[in-house]
């Protein structure tokens, strides 16, 4: 029964995608290559597919582990369309049994922005007997651009919301059995054409978990950024048990066709880590590094190329 539902759904948004597409595709084709120093390390691959025709979209990103030799790890499927100020998008995960289905619909009249998604998720092992759980993310927002923005993000049945707002697409959420509240991601902030400041307040059923504030100083001309992050986290149930979970300083560069960013981390211990992207963006070619280290060495790396078309 799962399954029909998934493909009805799947089918009637592909339909409606395909039947939003007004122009020819435009899209990229991207691989990447990340090592990490762990124990034992790790080689892995992401190769990315993004279409677009007019109004619709499609991507996919493939995973996979080069150690050793080259074996499938996941794929991940999404589509969507945008219906006049409406946009729905549906995705699943195969890994490589399907293992996650979830749909999204976000829409509102400016400055009022409302989504919600639905997930369904396969807790088992791949390809073991299922074990599915829902999950369920009630989305509310405003913004002026430029000017005040807010949003509010809660979970039922799934955890790491800040996945949703990080400019990552391998950080996402994470399902647990039962459909109950687990988090509520709070942002408030205000942005200018040359000043970005913002909050961000994670609560899960035991209270407040993190806060986050953060701030940064944007020049158009040499593009540049300048900046710093700052968040305290909660260390046990204890009241006011709170201390400096990290404090980042960024910043970043671009004159074209070479973007630079460095962004240093710092404990109450001090030093942790520091981080180098590097960005090179030429006619329909991009290709782009982003190397971490600590004092000890070398933690990790990736090179990637991306084309457009």
């Amino acid at each position: 029964m799962m399954r029909r539902i998934v493909g009805v759904l799947g089918l009637v948004l592909l339909g409606g995608a395909l039947a939003a597409a007004q122009t020819g595709p435009v899209g990229t084709l991207g691989v990447a290559v990340t090592f990490t120093s762990s124990t034992p390390p790790s080689l892995t691959s992401e190769v990315t597919l993004g279409l677009s025709f007019g109004r619709a979209e499609f991507g996919s990103r493939t995973e996979l582990s080069l150690l050793p030799g080259v074996s499938f790890v996941a794929e991940h499927l999404a589509v969507g369309v945008n219906l006049d100020g409406i946009g729905l998008r549906t995705g699943m995960r195969f890994n490589p049994c399907f293992s996650r289905y979830w749909f999204e619909v976000r829409g509102g009249c400016c400055p009022l922005e409302l989504g919600g998604l639905f997930l369904v998720e396969n807790l088992a092992l791949a390809c073991q007997t299922p074990n599915y759980t829902i999950g369920i993310v009630l989305d509310l927002g405003v913004a002026w651009r430029p000017g005040f923005f807010a949003r509010s993000l809660i979970g039922f049945g799934v955890t790491n919301l800040y996945g949703l707002i990080d400019p990552y697409p391998a950080t996402w959420l994470i399902a647990v059995p039962g459909v109950w509240f687990e988090e509520a991601l709070l942002q408030a902030g205000y942005t200018s054409c040359c000043f970005r400041g913002d909050g961000l307040v994670l609560f899960d059923p035991w209270g407040l978990a993190w806060f986050e504030l953060g701030a940064s100083y944007l020049y158009p001309n040499p593009e540049a950024e300048l900046g710093a992050r700052v968040r305290i986290a909660r260390t046990s149930l204890l009241p006011l048990n709170y201390t400096l979970d990290w404090a980042r300083l960024f910043l970043g560069v671009r004159v074209p066709p070479v973007g630079v960013r460095l962004m240093t981390e710092f404990d109450l211990g001090g030093f942790v880590a520091q981080e180098v992207e590097v960005e090179v963006f030429f006619s329909w070619v991009r290709i782009y590094s982003r190397t971490r280290f600590d004092f000890g060495g070398f933690l990790q790396a990736t090179v990637g190329i991306e084309v457009r078309f």
